[in-house]
């Protein structure tokens, strides 16, 4: 159960860094519906099978968003050393090089 947590966390995290709200929604709407027939086929109740799916769906859920927080963080201080380097350079006076 840990594994496939960690499995999923961390798929989640680097899905919100790569592919749209939309996209994610159904990748998780079916792998919760996976999961909950796997768990039903195991044995449990609905119920149980239920709760645990609406964990994993929640779960999934909050390292998406923290995956796209992230990622938009980074890109944003990325573009704000590009826009730092530029203006650190110096002007350009417009005369020709002498020699």
């Amino acid at each position: 159960m840990l594994k496939s947590t960690l499995i999923v966390v961390a798929v989640s995290v680097v899905a919100g860094a790569t592919i749209r709200a939309w996209a994610f929604a159904i990748f998780a709407f079916l792998l919760v519906a996976a999961w909950g027939v796997v768990i039903l086929l195991n044995g449990s109740s609905f119920g149980e099978a239920s709760v645990s799916c609406l964990e994993l769906l929640a779960l999934m859920e909050i390292c998406y968003l923290a995956g796209l927080f992230a990622f938009s963080l980074w890109a944003h201080v990325q573009k704000r050393r590009r826009k730092n380097a530029i203006a650190e350079r110096p002007h350009v006076t417009g005369k020709r090089p002498h020699g």
